[in-house]
């Protein structure tokens, strides 16, 4: 399927990162470099890997930049024990 001459993509737009991605435009490549990490730990997270305190802080703070609503309780969905 192509609208545009793009191809559509289904992703898990529960999912932060993604929904994230989605809504900036950015590769995985473009966040990790905002975030100052590597690429596959992005897609580590989008495949619901946790990360850091740190990361998800820089993370939720780069997405107000982008003025993308974002929190930690995003970041880290709904834990149970």
């Amino acid at each position: 399927m192509a609208r545009n001459g793009r191809k559509l993509k289904f992703t898990n737009l529960s999912n932060p990162w993604q929904r994230f991605r989605s809504q900036t435009g950015l590769s995985q490549v473009e966040l990790a470099e905002a975030l100052k990490i590597k690429q596959p730990a992005v897609s580590a997270y989008e495949l619901g890997n946790l990360p850091s305190t740190r990361i998800a802080k820089r993370f939720v703070d780069l997405a107000k930049k982008h003025r993308v609503r974002m929190s930690l309780d995003e970041v880290y969905g709904a834990l149970t024990v």
